[in-house]
């Protein structure tokens, strides 16, 4: 009788415990093949990344450090520029989100070949931005086609270069005495997204872009991904 109730026990005891055990053995296997793709695949540097960006920063909208901190790395990266020189990379006619590798793509050609055209609309551009990017200061009273609006930060995650991008929040809901709507007005940037999991070949164009000496064959993919950015907050009529 003893040994009829004790067998089953035993028996549930050894399947919990090589249950136990193939969880432990899945743990470590997660854990080596991660080390091993650290250690398969490099990570590209922010200074690569900075020169893969290429044109498509704009300091304005863009920020590689949390906002607030000195900009004295982003001196160090280069980004001596003005906030309003031209031209500005935010091409609509690319595709949003490529599966390819955002170094194979040529930004300086397509910003020399669209500069002209572009430059007076970006222009206007600016002069949108102007008018939101500083407070109004206390005692000016607010004119009645103009909308209340703030400055919100917004934190990409580490997974996107650069990880912070600069958008405007309309705070009122209505202008020009109530007649109209306060609609918040927006245009697309380009910013570099990492594809976890995925690694790619190093290629010679990469080198170049980069001028990086690479230990590893194979990279970590960044591809490019297309955001919608609020720039300005507008008095319009709603149909």
């Amino acid at each position: 009788m003893f040994l009829q109730i004790s067998c089953p026990n035993m028996k549930l005891l050894k399947l919990k415990e090589l249950i136990w055990l193939a969880i432990c053995l899945t743990l470590l296997a997660v854990s080596c093949s991660e080390q091993d793709e650290a250690d398969y695949c490099a990570e590209l540097s922010i200074q690569s990344l900075s020169k893969i960006l290429g044109q498509a920063f704009n300091p304005r909208y863009m920020s590689i450090d949390p906002p607030g901190e000195p900009e004295e790395k982003s001196y160090q990266l280069g980004y001596k520029r003005s906030s309003y020189e031209l031209p500005f990379y935010a091409d609509s006619d690319v595709i949003s989100v490529s599966h390819f590798p955002a170094w194979e793509t040529n930004h300086f050609a397509l910003v020399e070949k669209k500069e002209s055209s572009r430059s007076k609309s970006l222009r206007t551009r600016s002069a949108f931005m102007d008018r939101v990017a500083h407070p109004r200061i206390d005692g000016f009273k607010q004119r009645p086609w103009e909308c209340s609006s703030k400055i919100n930060w917004i934190d990409l995650g580490l997974n996107y270069f650069p990880r912070y991008i600069r958008s405007i929040e309309c705070i009122a809901r209505k202008c020009w005495y109530d007649h109209f709507n306060c609609k918040p007005k927006s245009f697309t940037i380009k910013v570099l997204r990492r594809k976890t999991g995925s690694c790619i070949r190093i290629n010679d164009k990469l080198i170049l872009i980069t001028a990086e000496k690479f230990e590893n064959d194979y990279t970590q993919l960044w591809i490019w991904e297309e955001i919608a950015v609020n720039f300005c907050c507008e008095c319009v009529m709603l149909y």
